[in-house]
């Protein structure tokens, strides 16, 4: 089970406190100084939540926190503010933009950890209640909405296209044959020596792009049919 938290702290004393408390709680985690290293990991890992301090030297924290709740995969984790006394205000707004809790410092190390559980709890209860969601490397596909994302930004797919892929993304490293690719879509009768799963395929491949290091989100497995990368 994932237990990865990203800890989002300017400051070294404070980063090594807060790692080395999730540490002894059986949490792993990933850290940022700035604003951009923690949008830099969020896009690049899986993460239940995140504990973002809100002064940071390139953005505020309430930014970072936007940016979460709009994130097509962490838009739903728990997220902590730790913030000091006399920052009420943004304690107040990161609350109305979606913050779980916040602590004050200096907190006590169980009061973290708490409140951090609590707000885990929380979210996966959220999780439970949404749609499904595919998610696979950097892509999101929102079954109910019929979306596809990749890194946060939408990718267009016509309707076909969209079932080609939900077909094969729903079975990581399943090779699916051509023949079941075309009932999918509605076009069984079509001959068998038909090339439009290929035109499909070469289509959703061009709107995807590459998946790093040039390789293809889809591989094809030849006179077969082809297989979405585990």
């Amino acid at each position: 089970m994932n237990k990865t938290i990203l800890i989002v702290e300017d400051d070294n004393i404070n980063l090594k406190i807060l790692n080395s408390i999730l540490g002894k709680y059986d949490y792993s985690t990933l850290m940022a100084k700035t604003g951009q290293e923690a949008i830099d990991l969020l896009n690049n890992n899986k993460v239940i939540g995140a504990i973002l301090d809100i002064n940071l030297p390139d953005m505020s924290g309430l930014e970072i926190l936007k940016y979460i709740r709009n994130h097509p995969i962490h838009k739903n984790i728990a997220v902590l503010i730790v913030t000091v006394n006399q920052d009420k205000l943004d304690t107040i707004l990161g609350l109305e933009m979606g913050a779980d809790d916040y602590i004050t410092k200096p907190f006590h190390h169980r009061e973290l950890i708490a409140r951090l559980n609590a707000a885990i709890r929380r979210s996966r209860e959220v999780e439970v209640l949404s749609g499904p969601l595919i998610t696979i490397h950097d892509l999101v596909i929102d079954v109910d909405k019929r979306l596809v994302m990749k890194n946060g930004e939408i990718i267009s797919l016509s309707f076909k296209e969209f079932e080609i892929l939900y077909l094969l993304a729903s079975n990581p490293g399943k090779v699916i044959q051509r023949e079941t690719i075309l009932n999918k879509i509605g076009d069984i009768n079509y001959a068998p020596n038909t090339r439009v799963v290929d035109m499909h395929i070469s289509s959703i491949r061009k709107k995807l792009g590459e998946r790093g290091k040039g390789n293809s989100y889809i591989d094809t497995i030849s006179g077969v049919g082809y297989r979405f990368r585990e």
